[in-house]
């Protein structure tokens, strides 16, 4: 396995772990106090990381020395949900909050601009969650296509997925009333969107205007989708159920199989990531022993190995090349 680095965020920060071969060690742990709800890696320079925190902890943050220290980008009095960068531009993000809405910036974290007519949407009254103190409802699951950059898609949980496609001038919604989670744009076709929710996984094959429920995955808590971006007919899930929690499919997500019989599940996370030069090449990090545990795969789930390193819960998980 070639060297890399795994982002792993957790109930307790930001754990940055180095992998090599069947090595695994604990580089550095930062923003200790914090569960870490997203992970954004700078997609030329991997030692610059956007860290996204709340529920139990607040803000945005940002490392540009791969976790040995960070600074508070802003929002210290929200939750953030998720953040990501545009495909298209490094200098530009977009990050999702709590309370619900969703922001851009364009000169990598100076300053925020928010898409404030999303709170014009007629289902935004009845977003919800359960938590206090904002029982308001997220927005995560970010996803824009490479090729179609003016689409941005997300989803609120609870409440609906909401799009745009002319770059965030005007909003709409779908998939009204649902718990959603993960969104995923299908590299290969950028009309097909995926969409991971409380009872399943839906696709579009319009980009949105109408949606069908995958049978293999119905009534699962599906909470990651993850496509191989050298064969994109292949995508790998994560569902809070056993007695697998993961997924593949080789035929661009229409039946699945499971492949992480045995492994424990993670609640509500977004934990399996590919190696990032060698796909078939997995990581995935389960609850165990009131903690997080990382297993690996080399072979595309098909076998698992555990690894020695103990990690608090794991909520987040992104992996990058070893700077």
């Amino acid at each position: 396995m070639e060297h890399c680095l795994l982002y792993v965020g957790t109930e307790d920060g930001l754990m940055v772990l180095e992998v090599e071969g069947q090595h695994v060690i604990v580089r550095d742990h930062g923003l200790r106090g914090n569960a870490v709800r997203g992970i954004a890696v700078h997609p030329d320079e991997p030692a610059i990381v956007y860290v996204a925190c709340g529920l139990r902890g607040w803000g945005l943050h940002r490392t540009i020395d791969a976790g040995t220290s960070f600074v508070e980008v802003g929002f210290a009095d929200k939750w953030v949900w998720d953040v990501v960068f545009d495909p298209n531009d490094s200098e530009t993000l977009w990050l999702g909050t709590e309370p619900p809405m969703l922001y851009r910036t364009s000169d990598a974290g100076d300053t925020f601009q928010p898409y404030s007519d999303i709170d014009e949407l007629p289902s935004r009254p009845a977003w919800k969650f359960f938590h206090p103190p904002f029982h308001a409802g997220h927005i995560h699951g970010i996803a824009i296509h490479p090729q179609r950059p003016e689409r941005i898609f997300a989803g609120v949980e609870h409440g609906s997925l909401i799009f745009s496609h002319d770059g965030g001038t005007t909003w709409h919604e779908t998939l009204l009333g649902h718990d959603l989670h993960r969104v995923a744009i299908d590299p290969s076709n950028p009309d097909r969107i995926l969409a991971g929710d409380g009872s399943g996984l839906l696709i579009s094959p319009d980009a949105g205007s109408s949606w069908e429920a995958i049978p293999d995955l119905l009534g699962k808590y599906v909470h990651g989708i993850a496509f191989d971006p050298e064969s994109p007919a292949r995508v790998y899930l994560y569902a809070n159920s056993s007695p697998s929690p993961l997924y593949r499919s080789d035929d661009g997500a229409r039946t699945w199989q499971p492949i992480g019989a045995g492994l424990p599940t993670a609640a509500p996370a977004d934990n399996l990531c590919l190696h990032p030069t060698q796909p078939d090449t997995l990581f995935y990090a389960g609850d165990a022993g009131g903690g997080g545990a990382l297993f690996t795969s080399s072979d595309g789930g098909s076998t698992w190995r555990r690894t020695d390193v103990t990690l608090p819960k794991v909520w987040r998980m992104r992996s990058a090349t070893a700077p």
